[in-house]
């Protein structure tokens, strides 16, 4: 069955809402209720650091990372991120599988950053009016 979360972005970023868990146990659906940027020029998805103490995520060590400010070390995190579901009637987020995402600083604006590393497990889109979806399944 296929699943749709519906948006809208404010025209200067797109920002998601999200549930953010730690991967185990996979049964365990309290997480995090988080903000999260969609970044389409990002590979791996991250969490602030504050989110991953709140959590209580294992850190896994500091790995190499690229972005816009420079090559740096950011430390690792294994979580799952969920989505709530457009479609009236469905209480349970839909869930991606764990990911080994990094660390935020607690000083970026949002909570999470949505990578491709989940992106490209769904069909996304984003209308000129504002507009936007992410098809799962």
């Amino acid at each position: 069955m296929s699943q749709c979360i519906e948006w809208r972005h404010d025209g200067r970023r797109i920002v998601l809402p999200v549930l953010i868990l730690p991967p185990e146990p996979t049964t365990h659906l309290t997480g995090f209720e988080a903000q999260a940027l969609v970044d389409t020029g990002s590979t791996t998805s991250a969490v602030t650091a504050r989110v991953a103490k709140a959590l209580g995520l294992r850190k896994m060590g500091k790995r190499p990372l690229g972005s816009a400010q420079g090559l740096g070390q950011a430390e690792r995190y294994l979580f799952r991120i969920g989505v709530r579901s457009s479609v009236a009637g469905l209480a349970f987020p839909y869930l991606f599988d764990e990911v080994s995402g990094f660390e935020l600083s607690d000083s970026f604006q949002l909570d999470a950053l949505i990578g491709m590393d989940i992106l490209r497990q769904c069909d996304f889109r984003m209308q000129r009016n504002g507009d936007c979806t992410l098809s799962l399944g």
